[in-house]
């Protein structure tokens, strides 16, 4: 456990200390109220009032008011008399039915802005760690520390150290979308934006798939890490991982615009927090998806513990030669 501790007090003291890490728990807060401003200048903005006459299917002219248009029912309709009579419109004029309104899950829209709170900030954590297991793959040092630790101690070390840097900026992240849920009010203008961050259950929910995402995820980047011999082959190495990561965003947001068909998805590990967190199923589906997910982790522990090997054949070793001394020599 020593080894564990010194490993991610380095970690976490190298990626705290940096500038980038300052910006990152400041960026959320800013956004986060920047997007309630943005929506409450947006709301409180008074839209035209129109009147639109647009060509019928079955023939003739449809009148179409918007909401805000000021006039009861019976001026509308003496308005549109009035515009018949006038000569102008020879085919009949007509009142055009109200747009029936959008079926859709009013819960999409939060849980997605949660997903992608969630997302981004996994994704920006994953880059420091795979940068923390080339450094030391690079530099050599990692030769060093297979002589004091044991794999598994060195890619447990890696991942509790930058999950820490992760969980801090994912905290401040979630704790700006609950402070600006309540400043947006019960009925506010972002509440629409911001109510999954209200509601302490979906926070707990979304913290425990947040963790292990990361597990998965970062185990896999140890990996990948320690396979590469400099930081350009990680980033040839680290591409499909990304790439995957970019194909659960495009899921989670084609699931908060409605998409059918995605729900397979929460039993593929690499989509299955995301999806949790969209669509959560039955408890029975939870119960499987989860399983599928701990047993992908527990074998992508075990590759990370085996590509941190210098020769994937066991810890380094260290062989002292002798040679024999005649006698009757000196010393």
């Amino acid at each position: 456990m020593n080894a564990i501790w010194l490993i991610a007090g380095r970690e976490f003291r190298t990626y705290v200390f940096t500038a980038s890490f300052w910006i990152a728990l400041i960026v959320g807060p800013v956004l986060a109220f920047g997007a309630l401003a943005l929506t409450h200048s947006q709301m409180n903005a008074t839209p035209s009032a129109t009147l639109t006459l647009a060509p019928a299917q079955a023939g003739g002219v449809e009148a179409r008011f918007s909401e805000n248009f000021p006039a009861s029912d019976a001026t509308r309709s003496q308005l549109l008399r009035a515009i018949a009579a006038d000569g102008q419109l020879s085919p009949p004029l007509r009142l055009a039915a109200p747009p029936k309104p959008h079926a859709s899950d009013p819960q999409a829209l939060p849980r997605f802005v949660l997903t992608l709170t969630l997302w981004v900030t996994l994704t920006g954590s994953l880059g420091m760690l795979l940068q923390a297991v080339v450094r030391e793959r690079a530099n050599r040092a990692l030769e060093s520390l297979l002589a004091a630790a044991r794999p598994a101690e060195i890619v447990a070390g890696k991942l509790a150290g930058v999950g820490a840097v992760s969980a801090l900026v994912a905290g401040a992240w979630l704790s700006a979308g609950a402070v600006a849920a309540s400043a947006a009010g019960a009925a506010g203008p972002g509440r629409a934006l911001f109510a999954a961050f209200s509601d302490l259950p979906s926070m707990l929910s979304a913290a425990t798939l947040y963790g292990l995402a990361f597990a998965f995820y970062g185990l896999t980047t140890v990996a990948i890490g320690a396979r590469a011999r400099d930081n350009a082959d990680a980033q040839n190495l680290s591409r499909p991982m990304f790439a995957v990561l970019l194909a659960v965003f495009f899921a989670a947001l084609a699931a908060a615009g409605g998409t059918q068909g995605l729900g397979g998805l929460v039993f593929v590990p690499p989509f299955t927090p995301f999806m949790l967190l969209m669509r959560p199923p039955g408890p029975e589906a939870q119960a499987v998806a989860l399983g599928l997910l701990m047993a992908a982790t527990v074998l992508a522990g075990w590759l990370a513990a085996a590509s941190v090997r210098l020769d994937l054949g066991g810890r380094a070793r260290f062989t002292v030669r002798t040679r024999a001394v005649p006698k009757g020599a000196g010393g």
